[in-house]
């Protein structure tokens, strides 16, 4: 949306003062201070007193705010547009105007151009047949201020979406302030105010024809079904089931576990982010604070680099959206990447939170397990000390990365200090100078912690792109990131034990294997053993979260899924989970039992076959609709997840049709989280959702 300016991008600062630091010989010592830093407030402090780094960490920040002109000059081009019948291209340009248009901050301030950039969209959706949208906009132009001579007009049409949603009163209520306005324009000739006002009549009695009680229509604007609730919540864990609780294992650190069997398909965690980011190709298109699409975009009231899906967002926003309003086309340009992200949480937080949490954020709280729950126990998602004591591998790293680190967040507390974050930021004089060097130090300690923890903690937002023309060729789109501390606790399986889809930025976590009593949750950190050979695993694992995996399928080196035999299943032994083969056609004429190829224990499996091969020709079926039709109906999820319950407790993995059945699953979930383009499913009383 903005203008753009010469930026110098994260890598390329750091690529040149590491460069002119080696010109001037300070390289060494500056690594060699930095190495006997105890803390990323010291750090930070090390960086910010090197005079060969000062220029380049203080960037000119471009502040492109609100533009009559351009706005104008945005919805000219709309109505080009919305005249030659181009309905998209037009909301298009109508949608830009909007976050242009200047915006009404006091009753005393003008906003026509932002109503008429509304009204202008509204007609758009209107003709998109897009009814509850327009219906949103029209709202959005009235409260912004419609000169008098367009308000019938808007009130004519909002009448009219809601005769064509079967809505009798509110129409009738439109049209009849429809046809007031027309008669208080005193623009119209006496001839063309009659003739309207005779329209808008028989428009009023169209609507008293409409019966009394309509079905409410389908949402047209629906990215996702209603985000799942937990059955019962923890009282210890606020975003998880009562089924989890947090423990702490030798060598594996903190954990979530089960305290009961959980069954595959359970809803165990729903959690909105800290906060969240959406990335920069999708700023224009997905809201700023929960990154659900925007089908209707609100701008900002101050920059134009962001949209909100609703007034409430927008609103809520506003707690760290003040800090960073000014830096969003810059942190873009500058690809920043996790860097928003960081600072966003400390921006949240805010200054006065920060310094007086000081000597409780650096305290022990209530042991390892404790580790940012407040005093009753209680782990928060909304609480910043959650994140605050999320693992970021400090003491694993070099110092040359340390270096890097501290580097950005001082790049970054620089960019936050030209905000007003900080108090008193004007005030000069050396007391005033040593205070702001002491902030700048310890905010910049705090944004450094998260650039270590983040690539260690922060998960996708993602939304599923459909391809109904080619279902097979759906895909993922990651439109976001966030930090979700209960999902951040989650350890890693090649084989994971649960999958996560996103609803707007809200992460919702379903079982996706049976989870015994007392056995550990298990998510993948994009290290898959059906897509990614053990090598590669390992690699991944090893250099972005500093560890070596030792879950079944590295252990015993689980083959790719086009590796896996088709046609060979095994059954799980009931002493020691082992694989006990299917019998040969000559042994099946002799035994009734196999014997466990791990322990040798025989057993009777011929009603376990029996069971399974009943199923396998209906879960075929129903695979082959969802994968080459996208045939979601309300009977398909239950079906596939009771032959994935049936494979999971009694065939012996890796077997290809568990992986099949699981990632049928995964795409009746994803689609109903997040999904774009989306079809409605016909509301009849046989098949409602």
């Amino acid at each position: 949306m903005s203008v753009k300016q010469t930026v110098v991008t994260m890598d390329e600062m750091e690529a040149k003062v590491e460069k002119l630091l080696k010109q001037s010989g300070q390289w060494e010592k500056v690594l060699g201070q930095l190495g006997a830093c105890g803390t990323n407030t010291e750090r930070v402090q090390v960086v910010l007193g090197v005079e060969e780094v000062l220029p380049h960490i203080n960037p000119s920040i471009l502040r492109q705010g609100k533009s009559l002109e351009r706005a104008q000059s945005l919805r000219t081009a709309g109505n080009q547009h919305f005249k030659a019948a181009r309905y998209d291209q037009a909301l298009a340009c109508y949608s830009q105007a909007v976050c242009f248009a200047p915006q009404r901050s006091t009753p005393s301030q003008d906003s026509t151009m932002l109503a008429l950039c509304f009204g202008n969209r509204s007609a758009a959706l209107f003709h998109l047949k897009q009814f509850r949208s327009c219906l949103k906009d029209i709202d959005n132009a009235l409260q912004a201020g419609i000169p008098p001579t367009s308000l019938h007009k808007l009130l004519d049409r909002r009448g009219k979406c809601c005769l064509f949603l079967k809505h009798k009163a509110q129409a009738i209520a439109a049209f009849e302030e429809a046809k007031h306005a027309l008669l208080n324009d005193c623009s119209l000739q006496d001839k063309t105010r009659q003739d309207m006002v005779c329209l808008t009549d028989q428009f009023i009695a169209k609507c008293r024809s409409l019966p009394d009680s309509v079905e409410e229509s389908e949402e047209e604007d629906m990215i996702h079904e209603p985000t799942p609730k937990l059955t019962a919540a923890s009282s210890h864990i606020l975003s998880a089931a009562d089924c989890v609780v947090l423990k702490e294992e030798a060598g594996r650190g903190r954990g979530l576990y089960a305290q009961r069997d959980i069954k595959i398909g359970e809803v165990l965690i729903v959690e909105k982010p800290y906060v969240s980011v959406v990335l920069s190709d999708y700023c224009e298109s997905h809201c700023h604070h929960c990154c659900s699409r925007c089908f209707v975009p609100l701008p900002c009231q101050s920059c134009v680099d962001v949209v909100f899906c609703s007034a409430e967002c927008r609103q809520t926003a506003s707690q760290y959206h003040t800090a960073e309003c000014q830096l969003m086309a810059f942190f873009h340009q500058a690809e920043v990447r996790l860097g928003h992200l960081a600072l966003k949480m400390v921006a949240k937080a805010g200054y006065s939170y920060l310094r007086e949490q000081q000597p409780a954020l650096e305290g022990s709280v209530l042991g390892r397990t404790g580790l940012g729950c407040d005093h009753q126990g209680v782990y928060d998602s909304e609480d910043y000390h959650t994140m605050y004591h999320l693992v970021g591998h400090c003491n694993k790293r070099t110092v040359k990365d340390l270096w890097s680190r501290a580097l950005r967040a001082a790049f970054l507390v620089k960019c936050l200090e030209q905000t007003g974050f900080f108090p008193g930021t004007h005030d000069q004089g050396p007391v005033m100078e040593e205070k702001r060097l002491e902030d700048l130090s310890y905010i910049g300690g705090h944004i450094m912690r998260h650039l270590m923890m983040l690539p260690c903690n922060a998960h996708e937002v993602s939304e599923m792109e459909v391809n109904w023309s080619e279902p097979s060729m759906s895909r993922t789109l990651e439109i976001g990131s966030a930090i979700y501390p209960v999902l951040s606790l989650i350890n890693h399986s090649c084989d994971p034990s649960v999958v996560r889809h996103s609803y707007g930025d809200v992460c919702v976590v379903r079982a996706i294997r049976g989870v015994a009593a007392g056995e550990e949750l298990l998510d993948n950190y994009g290290a898959l053993y059906p897509v990614m050979s053990h090598d590669q695993r390992q690699s991944h694992l090893q250099d972005q979260y500093f560890f070596t995996c030792h879950c079944p399928a590295c252990l015993h080196d689980w083959p790719l899924y086009m590796d896996i035999p088709k046609d060979v299943m095994h059954f799980y032994c009931h002493k020691c989970r082992g694989p006990v083969p299917v019998p040969s056609l000559q042994e099946a004429g002799r035994t009734d039992s196999m014997a466990c190829r791990d322990c040798g224990h025989r057993q009777n499996i011929r009603n376990v076959i029996l069971k399974v091969g009943s199923l396998e020709q209906e879960f075929q079926d129903v695979l082959h609709r969802v994968i080459f039709s996208l045939e979601v109906n309300p009977s398909t999820l239950p079906r596939l997840l009771h032959f994935l319950r049936v494979v999971d407790r009694h065939v012996h993995r890796p077997v290809a049709c568990h992986n099949d059945c699981q990632e049928a699953v995964k795409m009746c979930y994803a689609y109903k989280a997040n999904a774009f383009p989306r079809k409605p499913v016909p509301t009849t009383k046989s098949n409602k959702r």
